[in-house]
């Protein structure tokens, strides 16, 4: 199951619409076997059908950036069974339950007692929840609305993806539908089973975040010849909306998933110039900060959004921020903040252009094992990618040509999926017969903690590395494949003596 927390705009886009679907659909569950709470914390117990793994945990609490600080971790069963007990939570709070290679959201208020069921065979389909009344029905309503976003992302019916074929106009009004049509379904849901006030609010707001991100991504999700011919032009007042939202006055929405993302990519439509870049020149950093300001406030939304920002431009893009800390340091007041930026600059130029690119091992579609320094002699154009990423699949009838284009030559195709199920990538390697003498294709199992994209950094999809015949990184953002002729001339360039 999809989470309900994003990592940032540059890794998956605008959030996914959720709203519910029939209500009544889970199997019932009885009351009496729920476990109680321990002195004001949260139990989370359950059954596992046909376990395929041995233990099941819990991620909450989480930091500036969205991403959960703390797991606990629970054995599960011969027969299926769990029992997971967190400390006191302070208020209501999401977290990620992880079982195998699937995850859930949860919502999660002091004092919860919850039982779930699952069958790892059909995990989002299966996933139920029994307990303290409303707050089961809050789980249960988290656990249908994403069943619904999902078949409305296959099928092409959220704003953000239409987007890319809709004046600007089209889309705030397509928005607007799906925003009503989303909190018509959260009332109707409620209506019929019982929800927290808080979990109401909460999700209203998420609706209204995620509604105000697509409107925010719209130009990021038009191509270029749309927005070449001028069927991309945004109408004037078009992000008059951010002033009526207030999101200076949001405080209280810094940990909650999907303000995290609108942030997020508030940062990557406002604060860049006007080329879609970072500022850069004389005063670029003094520039940011004005105009983050004036739309955000001094407090910590503003530091959040700058910090989400910048971190963004290292992790996503590899950009070198080291001109714009000078401003960071003079106005941001979270110590964290800086410290996960200095951490970021210093593995951005652990992975800078001429250095040595990390090694990894992993495995091929016939379980045959191969690392990338044994490819060292030839030219790399290694690709992060994984089936589940829209934006990685379109650009793969270009990367098809580029290969073709460069057969016999000694550049090597690296395809590095990050997919958490191998059955996934397997079947796509199988439909779409993607078997070249110059590609070679890996799996890492571990997705974005996995060995291959820890050693790259890798925290948006797709990323793409140039490496050199010497083993040294010739460029972290080389051009991807659609976009040629620059590519082309990228590999003429490294293929030189």
């Amino acid at each position: 199951m999809a989470l309900l927390l994003l990592a940032g705009l540059p890794l998956l886009g605008a959030a996914q619409a959720r709203r519910p679907a029939r209500p009544g659909r889970l199997p019932a569950l009885r009351a009496a076997a729920v476990a109680a709470p321990v002195s004001g914390g949260v139990v989370v117990s359950g059954h596992v059908a046909k376990p395929t793994a041995r233990t099941i945990s819990l991620s909450y609490g989480p930091d500036w950036r969205g991403r959960f600080t703390q797991t606990v971790e629970a054995p599960v069963s011969a027969a299926g069974d769990f029992r997971l007990v967190l400390p006191l939570l302070a208020a209501p709070a999401e977290a990620r339950l992880d079982y195998g290679s699937s995850a859930a959201t949860l919502y999660l208020a002091p004092g919860n007692a919850l039982r779930l069921t699952v069958d790892p065979a059909r995990f989002d389909q299966s996933l139920a929840f029994a307990g303290a009344g409303a707050n089961a029905n809050a789980n249960n309503y988290l656990a249908e609305s994403y069943l619904v976003a999902s078949r409305d992302d296959e099928a092409r019916r959220t704003p953000d993806a239409r987007a890319a074929t809709l004046s600007a106009a089209a889309l705030r009004t397509a928005a607007a539908a799906y925003r009503q049509r989303r909190l018509a379904a959260l009332a109707t849901y409620a209506a019929a089973h019982p929800l927290p006030a808080a979990f109401v609010h909460q999700q209203r707001q998420a609706i209204d975040y995620e509604w105000a991100g697509s409107l925010l991504s719209y130009t990021s999700r038009q191509p270029a010849a749309r927005v070449r011919d001028g069927y991309a032009t945004l109408p004037v007042g078009y992000y008059d909306f951010l002033r009526d939202m207030q999101l200076n006055r949001q405080d209280s929405a810094l940990s909650q998933s999907a303000f995290q993302s609108l942030l997020m990519t508030y940062g990557f439509t406002q604060l860049n110039d006007a080329a879609g870049n970072l500022p850069t020149g004389p005063g670029a950093g003094a520039r940011l900060y004005r105009l983050a300001t004036e739309a955000l406030g001094a407090g910590s939304v503003r530091d959040v959004a700058v910090g989400q920002y910048l971190l963004g431009k290292v992790e996503s893009e590899h950009t070198d921020i080291r001109p714009l800390l000078p401003d960071f340091q003079a106005n941001n007041r979270d110590s964290t903040i800086a410290r996960d930026l200095r951490q970021a600059v210093r593995t951005h130029l652990a992975l800078a252009s001429g250095q040595p690119a990390p090694n990894f091992t992993l495995t091929d579609a016939s379980n045959k094992k191969l690392s990338l320094s044994s490819l060292r002699g030839k030219i790399v154009y290694l690709d992060f990618w994984a089936t589940w990423c829209g934006p990685c699949l379109a650009e793969m009838p270009a990367s098809l040509a580029l290969r073709q284009k460069f057969a016999g030559r000694d550049v090597v195709f690296l395809y590095v999926s990050l997919d958490s199920k191998a059955a996934d990538w397997q079947k796509y390697l199988i439909d779409k017969q993607v078997v070249e003498s110059n590609a070679v294709q890996l799996h890492d199992p571990g997705a974005f903690n996995g060995p291959a994209a820890r050693a790259f950094n890798v925290q948006s999809i797709p990323s793409y590395w140039l490496i050199g015949r010497d083993g040294r990184i010739i460029t972290n953002s080389p051009p991807k494949p659609s976009n040629s002729p620059a590519i082309d001339t990228a590999l003429e360039a490294a293929l030189k003596p």
